[in-house]
This record gives structure tokens, sequence and C-alpha cells, in this order.
């Protein structure tokens, strides 16, 4: 997406659960150990120390890809001198079978692995790589690092849920923001993490402290920043997004997933205005944030509260409401879920509807959006089902961002179709936060029994063909027709109010709008 030259571009890492190892006897605990005080050629050294494992022989991955991108990084392709020792010291035979992964032999002996970590970028500029998503992957240097657990830490296969504790010596200076469980000491920090997926949904941003908390009722959220240019700019930043935080919550009934937040932002300086990025990652208690953009504190404010916006509800979904599919989510061999109408579209439809439903924008304003993601969508393949694009989104990645167009209007039609037969007192957000009592975190639904739930939740059987014409299907979508039962008409691809609309009519824009 182009807009005003800002590229947004979002991803979703998912916290799951690997099948049992049976016949384990001992305590497996994962420690990792690295230091970032004295950086050799951009590069790392890590070492983890482990052993209790009942195999002869083990598999040591990094993540090929992370949920949400849709895209393979092969995270495997930053490690070198990767080597293993038994408790003596004495080195185990390892060799590497593909681009990712290790096979370590004698794997009952093990005490040790430790191999070099190189960065994936340098810095975050306007040098745009197809395919390539600098907020999943992690950057060092001596003033800064941008630490994606995922991109210097790996996992044996079939061992994913054991317990994670890393230390990471470092400078004095260095704060290391994040919401892992930390202890911060002066030259030594300690995490630990339930299991690697924890792990991985938790980066980390070392820089000079520039962090500002926000309190509000049921949530504390701390902003840490890093500007290269060297300014403080945490302050400025948490008093802009301070009310969207605080409408988020007031959209939300409330009923927020996570108690505390944090919000990671990297910002480069750029020269040139008028070349404004922006790249977020989103994980179920924080979202790491890019700029690539002057030092304007209006210009960043503006872009960091669409991305803010969009990542934070994200902690709804499908960080907390998904399928098996992601519960169970394989970083080298991942299977798909046909939801991301769901996960991507109705999360981008919420940064729409939120605004205005709880007053910081105006409908004139939700319509100039409405009719810019109707104008772009038009640019991709019309007949290619969500669904079918959820499924398959690696093949597609040049259909991809359709998911926050289409994906959205979809769930902008089903917000007004729900309100019509509801006489106004059921929409989206009720929907989903209905599907969230039931299925929360540590309870994933049936990939492929979910819209009939949503039908017989709803008690709607209008639903049904809904579902089958514009999320499994691909016929056009109804917005005409359904903008026009809520007062509003469509010409030219704009959109305006009707003269002389019924009272029915005015109801039911009320219900969905105000």
């Amino acid at each position: 997406m182009n807009r005003a030259a800002f590229f947004l571009l979002t991803f979703a890492v998912f916290a799951g659960i690997c099948q049992p190892v049976y016949g384990q006897t001992k305590q497996i605990e994962y420690r990792y150990e690295t230091s970032i005080k004295n950086l050799s050629d951009d590069k790392l050294s890590v070492r983890l120390k482990i052993s209790g494992f009942s195999e002869d022989t083990l598999t040591y991955c990094f993540p090929k890809i992370v949920p949400g991108i849709y895209g393979a990084m092969n995270f495997g392709q930053y490690i070198s001198y990767f080597e293993v020792f038994d408790k003596k010291g004495k080195k185990l035979r390892s060799e590497q079978t593909d681009l990712n992964t290790w096979k370590i032999y004698d794997a009952k002996k093990i005490a040790g692995v430790s191999y070099l970590v190189d960065d994936a970028w340098e810095a975050f500029d306007d040098k745009m790589e197809y395919g390539f998503y600098r907020s999943a992957a992690s950057s060092f240097s001596d003033s800064s690092l941008v630490i994606t657990p995922n991109s210097l830490f790996g996992y044996f296969r079939g061992h994913i849920n054991h317990p994670v504790k890393v230390s990471i010596q470092k400078g004095i200076n260095l704060y290391p923001a994040t919401s892992l469980k930390k202890v911060v000491k002066p030259n030594l920090d300690l995490f630990s993490a339930e299991n690697y997926h924890q792990l991985v949904d938790n980066p980390i941003l070392y820089a000079l402290p520039d962090t500002t908390m926000i309190h509000l009722p049921g949530i504390s959220v701390e902003v840490a920043c890093h500007s290269t240019s060297g300014k403080p700019i945490s302050k400025d930043i948490a008093e802009y997004i301070r009310p969207l935080l605080i409408a988020q919550t007031k959209y939300l009934n409330n009923k927020l997933p996570v108690d505390h937040y944090t919000f990671l932002i990297y910002h480069h300086l750029a020269t040139n205005r008028n070349h404004l990025i922006g790249d977020g990652l989103e994980h179920s208690n924080s979202t790491l944030i890019l700029l690539y953009m002057p030092l304007d504190i209006e210009t960043i404010r503006q872009n960091i509260y669409g991305i803010a916006s969009h990542e934070f509800f994200h902690t709804l979904m499908p960080l907390g409401l998904h399928s098996h599919e992601i519960e169970n989510y394989d970083y080298n061999d991942p299977k798909f879920s046909k939801h991301l109408w769901l996960y991507e579209g109705m999360t981008e439809y919420f940064t729409m509807h939120m605004p205005v439903k709880t007053g910081l924008k105006t409908e004139k304003e939700f319509f100039n959006t409405v009719e810019e993601k109707m104008a772009v969508m038009k640019e991709f393949d019309p007949n290619l089902a969500i669904t079918d694009l959820s499924l398959h989104p690696m093949e597609m990645q040049n259909e991809y961002y359709n998911v926050y167009l289409k994906g959205a209007l979809i769930n902008l039609c089903l917000d007004i179709k729900l309100r019509e037969l509801s006489g106004g007192k059921y929409g989206v957000k009720d929907l989903v936060l209905q599907l969230t009592d039931r299925y929360g975190q540590g309870k994933p639904f049936e990939d492929d029994k979910l819209f009939a739930e949503i039908v017989s939740m709803t008690g709607f059987k209008e639903l049904e063909a809904f579902i089958a014409k514009y999320i499994e299907g691909t016929e056009a979508l109804p917005l005409e027709e359904l903008l026009l039962k809520a007062g509003l008409k469509v010409v030219n691809g704009r959109i305006s109010e009707v003269e002389n609309s019924t009272p029915e009519q005015q109801k039911l824009r009320a219900d969905w709008l105000r």
C-alpha cells in the first residue's frame, strides 16, 4: 500500500503448544547466554547450555518463517560456526541438513551449543527488499539493538515447550525494553519465558533509556523509543496515543485481553520528507515499530497512531482468538488457517470503525477511508476468495495486501448485516467478543467449523449465504446495497447521504456508527 508514501506492513507472531515428547525423564531447560558489549563485525556470539535428552539424534532449528509474514525468511542463513559440545567440552558431531536445521549425533551427551549470529539489517531506511520484513529480524549496533528472538535463538524439534532463560551481558547505559519477564542489573540482564513460543513472542529493544509509562484502568503501557537523532521522543508519542488506548478500551467494553503492553519504537532519521516508511510487527503483549522519517514529532506521532491502533487490536485476534493451525504453529513447516478475513480483515475494520464509533473521528473521515479501500481493492484479483488466499499466502504474496482491503470491507458489510438482523443491537464487535469468551487463550477453534459456529452462535441463518457468497466465494461485495440500508449512497466511488432517508435507515446508521 502506498498512501501518502507511507508503507505499513503488519505481521503476527502467535503462541502455540508443541506435541509432547514421551519417555523424557529429566527436566529440560534452555539456558541461553550472549553479550552485546563487544560486537565483532555486527555478530553476536550465542551459547546454549542444555542437557537431559533421551534421543540419540536431535535436530536443532532456526525458524524458516514467522507467522503472519507468509514468506520464507530463513533465519538460519545468519548463523555461522555452529558447534555442539558434551559436558567435558568435547565436540559432538553435527551436520547442517538445510538452511535452517542442524542434525546432532550422540545427542544424549549434549551439554552445549554455540554459534555466531549476524544481524539481518543495518539501518531502517528506504532500501525496501520484496519479501523481506525487517520487523521480524534483528539489527545490532553499539548504540542500539533490535532483537527478535526468532533470529537469535533456535529450538530442538519436538522440544519446543520447555522453559527458557536468557542472560545478556551489556554496557552499563543500555536499557532492555520488552514484555518478557526480566531482571535488570548494571551489566547483566536476565530474561525468562515459559517456552520457545513465548520467547519468540517478545522482541527486545536495547538502547539508552527513553521510556514513558501510560497507566490506565486494567492495563499499564510502556512506550520505549530509540531515535538515531539522539533526541528523546517517548513522552510526546505516549501523550498522543493515550487517548487512542482509552478509546480502544472503551470500544472493547473494557474487556482487554492483556494487563501490560509495550510499544517498542525504533526511529531512523530520514532527510527526505516525502518518503515515510513504517513497519510494524505485533505480539501478544507488545508491538515492534520501525520508522524511517524526519525528526518531526507530529509526523512520527500520526504515523505511529495508525500502526499502534491496528497492532493493539491484534491482541484480540489472532493472538487470542485463533484456530489450531495457529495454536500449534510449526516455524519450519507451517499449516495455514483460512480465516485471514477475521485475523487481519476484522482487525483492520476495527481500526477504521473504532475512531468513528467513539467520536475520535467524523463519519466523513470514516467514509473517506472506506472509499479509499474500495478503490484500491479493484487492483487485486476479484476472482480469488479470501479463504483461498488465507490457505495459500506464500504462493500469493502479490495478492496478500487485499486482506486489509477486501477483508476490512467484508467485515463492514457483515457489521451492517448483523445490525440489520438484530435490530441494531449486535455487530461484529459483539461477535468477536462472544467468540473470544468461547475460544480465548489456549482454546483454539476448529478451522473448518468456525463459520457454522458463527451461524449457530448468532442464531442468524441468513449468514450462511453471506459467508458462502462473499468470504468463501467470489461474488462482488454488496456494499451499495448495505450502505443504502443505512441511508447512504455510492456514486462514482464516493459515499454520501441519501435525501429524505427513512427513520429505519437513520436508526441503522446510528446503531452502526454512533
